[in-house]
């Protein structure tokens, strides 16, 4: 058994969500639901959905669907699972997303829309599929075993079709670590971690064993990993607005030059092109060359842009992996930073606004944004981590009153962008995002479902 990483037969044992998005599925559906009273009949229900949860070692077969399934605590408790056992999981798992409010920022879970305060999440069944009417069936028939088992399921969660790019009209799921195990060797820009910074049973940045619940002398955690699911709901006509009305100020009566500059404002927020393409590397114009595999994250901050003229410090891709300059030398920042990686496994929902609707500021009523969805070992050093210390906060790298301009809870702050002479300093920047429901779940191997799945 190699400590290090996974072997080809764990390959089997793995939830291919893991080392895959599923992009070739355009169409993804999730099913959040509380399970009843009997733990016989929910553990029945598992027995029987385990056999179609799709591992890693298959994720090329031929077929029209693809199935994952996460546990939450409390669904772990309803299955049967002892409370010794469930105690051993990290506290801000057994928490919940709703008990970690403060950490994250997040609104009242009262007004959420998922997982609230008293909206108690057991299971996520997690699908997708290559069409629509695949997708349709699956959900459909997922509900109704959920339903014969006895459990409580909520309103179908439905993405839009995957186009890698989100609702404000930037190219998404760029920048990802190396997760060892499938493939042999990273891609140009992708940052080899620890297998055991996503993965339980595994040696981690640290050289140690992520904590792994144990129910009796069986291993619950090996090949499992934690998956944070978020609902954030985007502000597209609030971000495009009011980018566009600096622009027309700024620009004077020039319609021209307002377009250039509302394309290049937004790039400067998000660090990147709508193409993907890394202002770093494109600073002047969005250059689709830059946004090819293999050079979309060939770049550093260090190296590159040390004082933000090219990438502004507070940009978005700047927070969320600083890379390079995280403070001190270039070697310590990756090291330390590298102790902080997710994978993230993210889909979109509700209709693209059309840009002109958008840069009008004409909210159309349209819900819509993104299936925030991540995999780590350790949900407070990936997720939490990230959120708190780096995205959210308003003293990041040197700054002042500046969180993360796109999901750091920013509204009323200003953001700063570095230029020669003089920089440019946008105030009232808006709230374009908001987390309106999520959770916290285990994402257990398919051998240990098969234990929960067994009892007591």
């Amino acid at each position: 058994m190699s400590e290090t990483e996974p072997q080809v037969s764990d390959l089997e044992d793995i939830q291919g969500v893991v080392y895959t998005g599923w992009n070739d599925h355009l169409y993804a559906g999730f099913l959040f639901a509380t399970f009843g009273g009997d733990a016989k009949s929910s553990r029945a229900w598992l027995e029987t959905v385990r056999r179609g949860v799709t591992p890693v070692a298959r994720h090329r077969r031929k077929g029209t669907g693809r199935l994952q399934v996460a546990l939450s605590p409390t669904g772990l408790a309803a299955l049967g699972v002892p409370g010794d056992v469930i105690d051993i999981l990290p506290p801000e798992a057994q928490a919940g997303m709703t008990g970690r409010r403060r950490v994250l920022g997040d609104t009242d879970p009262d007004g959420w829309q998922l997982g609230g305060t008293s909206d108690r999440l057991d299971v996520l069944v997690m699908l997708y599929a290559r069409d629509e009417a695949t997708r349709t069936a699956m959900l459909a028939d997922h509900r109704k075993a959920l339903v014969v088992a006895g459990a409580t399921v909520r309103p179908d969660e439905i993405s839009w079709p995957m186009i890698q790019r989100e609702h404000f009209g930037f190219a998404d799921g760029l920048s990802q670590p190396f997760l060892p195990g499938l493939h042999t060797e990273p891609r140009p820009g992708e940052d080899r971690i620890a297998a055991g910074e996503i993965l339980l049973g595994y040696r981690n940045a640290y050289d140690r064993f992520p904590i792994t619940p144990i129910w009796d002398d069986f291993d619950l955690g090996k090949n499992g990993t934690y998956l944070v699911f978020r609902k954030l709901a985007q502000n597209v006509a609030g971000f495009w607005g009011w980018i566009a009305d600096h622009a027309r100020r700024l620009s004077r009566g020039d319609d021209e030059a307002a377009a250039q500059l509302t394309e290049l404002i937004g790039a400067k927020l998000v660090g990147r092109w709508r193409s993907g393409a890394p202002l770093v590397l494109s600073p002047d114009h969005d250059d689709p060359a830059y946004a090819a595999p293999g050079r979309t994250n060939a770049f550093r901050f260090l190296q590159h842009d040390p004082d933000g003229l090219l990438c502004p410090i507070s940009s978005h891709i700047r927070r969320a992996n600083p890379r390079d300059a995280r403070g001190g030398s270039a070697e310590n920042s990756e090291t330390v930073v590298n102790r902080h990686r997710i994978l993230r496994r993210g889909r979109s929902y509700g209709t693209p606004m059309p840009d002109d609707v958008a840069r009008a500021g004409r909210d159309d009523g349209v819900p819509r944004g993104l299936y925030f969805i991540c995999l780590q070992s350790s949900i407070a050093r990936g997720f939490e981590f990230i959120q708190q210390t780096w995205l959210a906060n308003p003293g990041f790298l040197g700054l002042h009153r500046e969180p993360d301009p796109i999901i750091g809870g920013s509204g009323g702050t200003h953001i700063t962008i570095p230029a020669e002479p003089i920089r440019l300093r946008l105030d009232k920047v808006p709230t374009v995002v908001t987390n309106v429901g999520g959770g916290y779940f285990f994402l257990p191997s398919l051998s240990a479902l098969a234990r929960i799945a067994a009892g007591p």
